[in-house]
């Protein structure tokens, strides 16, 4: 028995309790997926907020740049 056959094996077993498990405890398992289920989409939301936030912080600094087509005064930036 090769390690792959040993390991597919065990999966298949753990597969075969938890649909056992389901069907016994339906009202647990229908609970914890609703649970995973939240917990996954505050994670995406939050994610999603983040990126959006950093991203307004990005776009609202300012970029200094010296000179221009005309050349800045001595001493001054224009604002791009």
């Amino acid at each position: 028995m090769s390690a792959f056959t040993a390991i597919s094996s065990m999966i298949e077993l753990a597969v075969i309790i938890f649909l056992i498990y389901g069907f016994y405890k339906e009202d647990k398992f229908i609970a914890f997926e609703q649970k995973v289920k939240m917990i996954i989409v505050v994670n995406y939301r939050r994610y999603k907020r983040k990126k959006r936030v950093e991203q307004m912080r990005k776009n609202r600094e300012f970029k200094l740049v010296d000179g221009g087509r005309k050349g800045a005064e001595r001493g001054s930036f224009h604002v791009a």
